[in-house]
């Protein structure tokens, strides 16, 4: 299951590099046109973190929250044995700080 996990967060990796790359979030930004529920972004972005900061158009944030998301959840799966569990709670609180950002993202 560790390694399913592992390969998915490869791929969704890679999917966002290779969009960042080829320029389709440039042109997402520009057909954005409505605004997002402020809700609804925090919400997205807990599930995923940097998805809410993605819909709202600011695709070098989303990725951002991404790839920093990936990385604590990696040292902290290497953590785990060590601390008890205790290092599980950081990619959790990185997924709510990426909600948080969302949120407030969406209600300017």
């Amino acid at each position: 299951m560790k390694h399913l996990v592992t390969k998915l967060a490869l791929i969704l990796l890679l999917v966002f590099a290779f969009q960042a790359f080829s320029g389709t979030f440039a042109m997402a930004a520009e057909a954005q046109t409505q605004k997002l529920d402020p809700l609804l972004a925090a919400v997205a972005s807990f599930v995923l973190p940097g998805l809410g900061q993605y819909l709202l158009g600011d695709q070098a944030k989303a990725i951002n929250h991404l790839l920093i998301y990936v990385g604590v959840w990696v040292v902290s799966s290497l953590l785990i044995p060590f601390t008890v569990g205790l290092a599980s709670i950081l990619p959790v609180a990185w997924a709510i700080y990426s909600a948080y950002d969302a949120y407030q993202m969406a209600s300017k």
